[in-house]
C-alpha cells in the first residue's frame, strides 16, 4: 500500500512538472493575444469603427470592421508598433504577397521566403497601394502561419471588394 502511495504521488509530482510549461505558455499566449487585440481596438475606435473580426499571428493582430469595411493591422516588433489601416471603399483588389529568392544547396535550388505581405491595390483616386508586412525573414526565425493568414485576408477582401 505505501509502495503504490509514493509510486502514485512520484507520478502526479512527474506529470505537473511535465505539464505546467505547456500551460505557462499558453497562458503568455493568451495574454500577448488579448493586449494586442485591446491596442487594435483602441486603434479602430479613433475612425469609430469595430473590430468585429481579428486574427492574432506571433507578433501582429489584422482585424475588420465588418459593418464598415475598414481593415486594420497592428503589429508589435523589436519595440516598434506599425499600425496600418485601410478602408474597402479605396481598394480594388487585395493579394497574398510572397516574396523570395532561390539558393542553391548541393546541387539543389530551394525557395526561401524573405517577405510575406497582404498588399491592398488601390483606385488611382485614393492615393497608393496599402501594404501590410506579416513576415520579414530579418525579423522572424521561421513562418508561424503567415502566409495562410495573408491568404485567407486576401479572400475575404476579395469577396467583399
Amino acid at each position: 500500500m505505501n509502495l503504490d502511495f509514493g509510486t502514485t504521488l512520484i507520478g502526479a509530482i512527474s506529470a505537473v512538472i511535465c505539464v505546467t510549461p505547456f500551460v505557462l505558455v499558453t497562458r503568455s499566449v493568451k495574454k500577448k493575444e488579448k493586449e494586442m487585440l485591446r491596442s487594435l481596438t483602441d486603434f479602430a475606435d479613433r475612425d469609430n469603427c469595430k473590430i468585429n473580426e481579428h486574427e492574432y499571428v506571433g507578433d501582429f493582430i489584422i482585424g475588420m470592421d465588418t459593418n464598415k469595411k475598414v481593415v486594420f493591422f497592428y503589429k508589435e516588433e523589436r519595440n516598434e508598433i506599425e499600425k496600418l489601416s485601410v478602408d474597402l471603399k479605396d481598394v480594388k483588389s487585395c493579394k497574398a504577397s510572397k516574396i523570395g529568392k532561390s539558393v542553391r544547396n548541393n546541387g539543389k535550388v530551394e525557395q526561401t521566403i524573405e517577405r510575406i505581405e497582404l498588399v491592398f491595390s488601390t483606385k488611382p483616386t485614393a492615393g497608393r497601394d496599402v501594404v501590410f508586412e506579416l513576415y520579414n525573414s530579418q525579423n522572424n526565425l521561421q513562418l508561424n502561419g503567415e502566409l495562410q493568414t495573408a491568404e485567407k485576408w486576401a479572400k475575404m477582401v476579395n469577396d467583399i471588394v
